[in-house]
């Protein structure tokens, strides 16, 4: 193993060295009379990005309900990530991609907007003409094209680091010592088992000087069961009360998110004891509709379905699957998750201040006053 690291560590400087290149050359452009808030992370994989997302987008809509919010993404192996997009809705994942998809269908009243180039996407699709707008990046820690006001980066508390080392040896998309650029470090997925892995990459951040603000937050997940009308064509959520009787096939999960085994543990947390029965893609897997069939000839007879919410947005589009699970009254399940951080009130503060000195950069103040 030492031989492999010692043959292929130039490849990681090379890397390096590369990324370095890129990044300085690109210079950040400002969108005026908007705050822009990121979010991202600084390892290839899940560290929870969406539900983070999806947490500022609550925290905002309760604490500054006069404000217009807009997502930005990529829009990941969406068929109109290279020319740009604002969604309509949330029923396209396969223009628009998984995860916008699920956050317009999640906050219709919230302006979504994809491009491989976001500044031109911005500029060209964004509708919004208030003074008082939050545009929040999402994965934008390495997308330097735009400016932002506050950089917050997320570390999976399982394993925030990896292996220390950067693509293509470990996991890090750039080295540690760049996240002297956050303004805020959220350690996700908090559990008892690996508090003790936050500390000691509290001491590694520590020993590197880098000193900003930190917070933990762990995921509060919840099972809804999705009810396909034949007659009207449409699903009907309904919230899950597991009962202490184990279904006779128990349960079978599929998903394709970049950290499958987490789903898995969560799964497993939530339904005790029961049998899982499992099948991983990969991540932004399209789910085309032989592919679902397919689970069905392969699922233990009486079993459960269980996906991910984020898996569900392009599930619910095959109708064809949606008719035949109703017909042979096979029940799917959706996790869903939240975000609930342990230090709230901390973070609250962090971000009002922010809205409040932007207010007085663009002369607001006053007028809310």
């Amino acid at each position: 193993m030492k031989v492999i690291l010692f043959l292929f560590y130039p490849l990681s400087w090379l890397y390096q060295f590369l990324f370095w290149v890129k990044q300085s050359t690109i210079k950040p452009i400002v969108i005026p009379d908007v705050l822009v808030i990121s979010v991202g992370n600084i390892t290839v994989g899940g560290t929870g990005k969406t539900p983070f997302v999806q947490y500022l987008v609550r925290y905002f809509q309760k604490t500054n309900k006069d404000y217009a919010i807009t997502i930005l993404s990529r829009g990941y192996k969406a068929k109109k990530s290279d020319e740009g997009a604002i969604l309509p809705d949330g029923k396209s994942p396969h223009l628009y991609g998984d995860e916008p998809s699920q956050h317009k269908d999640l906050f219709p009243s919230v302006q979504v907007i994809i491009g491989k180039n976001r500044w031109k996407s911005f500029q060209t699709h964004n509708q919004i003409q208030s003074p008082k707008h939050i545009v929040i990046l999402d994965d934008g820690f390495q997308h330097k094209q735009i400016y932002r006001d506050f950089d917050i980066v997320l570390l999976d508390a399982n394993a925030p680091f990896a292996n220390g080392l950067t693509i293509p040896l470990g996991f890090l998309r750039e080295p540690i010592t760049h996240l002297k650029r956050a303004h805020s470090i959220v350690f996700t997925k908090l559990t008892e088992k690996n508090r003790n892995v936050i500390k000691l990459a509290k001491d590694i951040l520590n020993k590197k000087q880098i000193n900003v603000p930190e917070s933990v937050s762990f995921f509060q997940s919840n099972l809804v069961e999705m009810n396909f009308d034949l007659l009207q064509k449409n699903v009907i959520e309904k919230q899950v009360y597991l009962s202490k009787e184990k279904p006779n096939g128990g349960y079978f999960l599929f998903t394709g998110v970049g950290n499958p085994r987490n789903v898995l543990e969560t799964a497993e947390s939530i339904l005790g004891e029961n049998k899982i029965q499992y099948r991983f893609f990969p991540d932004h897997y399209e789910f085309e509709e032989s592919v679902l069939f397919s689970l069905i000839q392969n699922r233990l007879k009486d079993s459960i379905f269980v996906t991910t919410e984020k898996d569900w947005v392009k599930v619910r589009t095959q109708s064809g699957f949606l008719e035949t699970l109703k017909k042979q009254n096979i029940r799917l399940f959706v996790l869903k998750i939240e975000v609930v951080l342990a230090e709230e009130q901390k973070f609250g503060s962090m971000l009002a201040g922010l809205v409040s000195t932007y207010e007085v950069k663009n002369g607001l103040a006053s007028k809310t006053g």
